[in-house]
């Protein structure tokens, strides 16, 4: 990423996976507003740092339901979501999938 504040905060964000912290605490760690790191992630991504965040949280669970025979509910902990109804409903919306449907098929 061409944006350097960008690029640390997508670091932070990977680093905290499993606990979340807030987009805002994320701003203020690197010295930001919350209007100037939502700016920059607009600009430079075209998505705003929360749904960012949120992809890579299920981009990870994915990782995890189809490489580990962890329970969706361990997935759902490790990968930042503090309800496993939550976890399903977004992992199948973003992936058109439920969790257990995209692990019978990696195993298929």
């Amino acid at each position: 990423y061409h944006e350097p504040r960008v690029a640390a905060a997508i670091q932070l964000m990977g680093q905290q996976i499993d606990e979340t912290i807030s987009v805002d605490e994320i701003a203020q760690r690197l010295g930001l507003s919350m209007r100037m790191l939502e700016y920059l992630f607009k600009r430079t991504l075209n998505i705003s740092p929360a749904a960012y965040y949120r992809r890579l949280r299920l981009q990870t669970a994915r990782r995890l339901v189809m490489d580990t025979r962890l329970s969706l509910r361990e997935i759902s902990i490790r990968s930042g979501f503090n309800s496993l109804a939550a976890f399903s409903r977004l992992f199948k919306q973003y992936y058109q999938q439920s969790p257990t449907a995209c692990r019978k098929q990696a195993t298929d």
